[in-house]
């Protein structure tokens, strides 16, 4: 609402900004009612957050409108330039200071941006991380998440709708900040208490009244909640320390075999905490018991003599437990507590630990292990390719047979080269992976990799590993099928490896590219193309990075979002491409390599997901199918879309 009287409306679904006199009258100030972005013009003093174009704009009273903020890229680069030149991610709440200074909402990078009149952007509030760590420190040292509806008071202090925290923070001049309002847990409490201990449920919108008072959009309570004299309130003041627990608990452990429980305690802060202060109790459930030196189900420990600092170093709460041999096979719950001061913290230090307890067969080293090839991989003399090499074991027995010298050999016409890899995709924490140690030996003939291939011993090696190992054939290979490779783990009987030399280069001119269905769009509306990439009789290619050009149809133009993805294999494997557009968009640019059927995770056909948008000035009821899709050295191919 401006000094006049007049209240401003954003009319979201249809897409304009409408202003309401005081008498009633409403009428459209910015907006022509279709989504979209047209172009700028000159400076202005109405702010528009226009999130779905990822910039703000401004509007000057005789009705032109420009962009202050934003390239209409989502995103984040940096900080410290100019506003017109960088990236917001759904920008939306807005305030401006007396001084000229934009505030932004920047609702997806969760920060808070400032614009000064120079129009230079900088960060005053979040790290870019969401999630919520603590008050009373240094506004840009903490998190905030989906931050929505912004306030400015009359000393300067902003307030700051954490919609997804479910607080509203205020930052001070000295960029300290502290909530004002919710206790960060979602729902309703009542009405007459103090605003910090309350509940808010998705606080959106916040305006403030000239006597200081604050008005919430309490939208998942469907109130409007009011605190008196907020700019007046003395937050209350933050803990003396915020602990909590990294948890270390096995997935599965064999009677009579030691393991860790407990959790490693770190200080969220702001203040440090001294360590003679901090108690961790392990409640060990029946069937459990402790290590060495201890004594009952009980276990505790407290450090004194060290300092808990915030966000560094941490204090080990771990401690060594066993299920003994008499200890029936189950899943056993223990409780761990983190204390302070002798006072539980209940915000978020006490846990329930599940172990499973197993009785595993008598051997449980690596010839316990079933070792299998899951491809046969097929490529041209000179290509590139892997071996995808699984390891598992029956009935999801834990196996840990400890680092172990593994011996491969290469099939005829093929070498070892690069760097071997595992990966474990059955994991409740998703894909856990990393590289191997090894070493190359007779020109490639012979690969050590020493690693412990274990299965089934935590929640972060459930199921099986799979290892990744690069391979060349040779220049000068014949072709044909060759089964003469081995793969010798340790005392595991040896396994046999194999590799296809096919006759002919198994390049991007053995793909078949269809675009799966005719995208349509109103002008100025978003949508995709998709295009299907398959082989012939879905051999095996592997074409390396090659250029693709995509060009739009008329009356369409790319916006540049570009991905891939691998959806006949579990799970899924996507990305994104490193795409380009030229042109204003007409054209798409990728550069990757289209690889498929060269392992378990790149069957049957890989799919490319590419943004584009309807132009405004598309003719509405056309069809265009003059886009094409040229990949490497492959004959054009035709692509079509329909302007609704």
């Amino acid at each position: 609402m401006d000094d006049a009287g007049n209240l401003y409306i954003a009319d979201t679904n249809n897409h304009r900004i409408r202003k309401v006199t005081p008498n009633g009258i409403i009428t459209t100030v910015a907006g022509n009612g279709e989504a979209g972005y047209i172009s700028d013009g000159g400076p202005g003093n109405l702010f528009i957050a226009d999130y779905g174009n990822h910039r703000v704009r401004k509007v000057t009273p005789n009705g032109i409108i420009t962009t202050v903020a934003g390239n209409g890229t989502a995103g984040y680069i940096s900080d410290g330039g100019p506003a017109i030149s960088t990236r917001l991610y759904y920008p939306m709440g807005l305030a401006v200071d007396g001084e000229g200074s934009l505030y932004i909402a920047d609702r997806h990078n969760h920060r808070i941006r400032k614009v000064t009149p120079n129009g230079i952007i900088t960060t005053v509030a979040g790290n870019g991380t969401a999630g919520y760590v603590s008050d009373g420190g240094p506004a840009l040292g903490t998190r905030l998440h989906y931050p929505w509806g912004l306030a400015l008071d009359e000393a300067g202090s902003l307030y700051i709708g954490d919609g997804h925290n479910h607080r509203i923070r205020k930052v001070t001049s000295d960029g300290i900040i502290t909530t004002v309002a919710g206790n960060g847990t979602a729902g309703y409490v009542d009405d007459g208490g103090p605003a910090a201990g309350t509940r808010l449920f998705y606080p959106y919108g916040i305006a403030l009244d000239r006597a200081g008072n604050l008005y919430i959009a309490d939208t998942h309570n469907h109130r409007v909640r009011g605190v008196t004299a907020v700019a007046q309130m003395t937050p209350p003041p933050p803990p003396a320390a915020d602990l909590y627990g990294e948890i270390v608990s096995p997935y599965r452990v064999q009677r009579d075999q030691e393991f860790d429980l407990g959790a490693r305690i770190r200080n969220r802060g702001p203040n440090p905490a001294d360590g003679q202060y901090v108690t961790v109790v392990l409640n060990l459930a029946d069937g459990l018991v402790g290590g060495p030196g201890t004594s009952g189900r009980r276990l505790t420990r407290t450090f004194s003599g060290q300092r808990l600092l915030p966000q560094q170093n941490m204090l080990d709460g771990v401690f060594r437990v066993s299920a003994p041999a008499s200890t029936p096979p189950g899943t056993y719950l223990s409780t761990l507590e983190v204390q302070y001061g002798g006072d539980l913290n209940l915000k978020d230090n006490a846990y329930t630990l599940p172990v499973t307890v197993v009785v595993p067969d008598p051997v449980a080293d690596e010839t316990a292990l079933t070792i299998f090839q899951d491809t046969v991989p097929q490529v041209a003399p000179g290509q590139r390719t892997a071996f995808n090499l699984r390891y598992t074991s029956p009935a999801g027995q834990p196996v840990n047979p400890g680092t172990i010298v593994q011996r491969f050999t290469a099939p005829t016409g093929f070498v070892f080269t690069g760097q071997p890899t595992y990966a474990y995709y059955e994991t409740i924490h998703g894909v856990i992976s990393g590289n191997l140690s090894h070493r190359i030996l007779d020109e490639g003939r012979t690969l050590l990799i020493t690693a412990n291939p274990h299965v089934n011993t935590t929640t972060s090696d459930a199921g099986s590993v799979l290892y990744t190992i690069p391979v060349q054939a040779r220049a000068d290979a014949l072709p044909g099928r060759y089964d003469n490779g081995s793969a010798s783990i340790g005392k595991h009987t040896p396994v046999q490896l194999s590799g296809t030399i096919s006759g002919t280069a198994q390049d991007e001119t053995a793909l078949r590219v269809v675009q799966e269905s005719v995208p349509a769009a109103a002008p100025g509306q978003h949508t995709t193309f998709n295009l299907e990439l398959r082989s012939l009789g879905n051999q095996p290619v592997n074409p390396g990075t090659v250029e693709q050009r995509i060009t739009a149809p008329t009356g369409f133009a790319f916006t540049g979002s570009a991905s891939y993805g691998y959806y006949f294999v579990t799970p899924y494997v996507t990305g994104n491409l490193d795409a380009q557009p030229e042109d204003g968009g007409k054209t798409l640019v990728i550069s990757s390599n289209p690889h498929l059927n060269t392992g378990t995770t790149d069957k049957t056909a890989l799919i490319y997901t590419l943004g584009i948008r309807a132009l405004p000035s598309a003719t509405s009821g056309t069809q265009s199918d003059d886009g094409q899709a040229v990949i490497g050295r492959l004959a054009p191919v035709p692509l079509s879309a329909r302007v609704l």
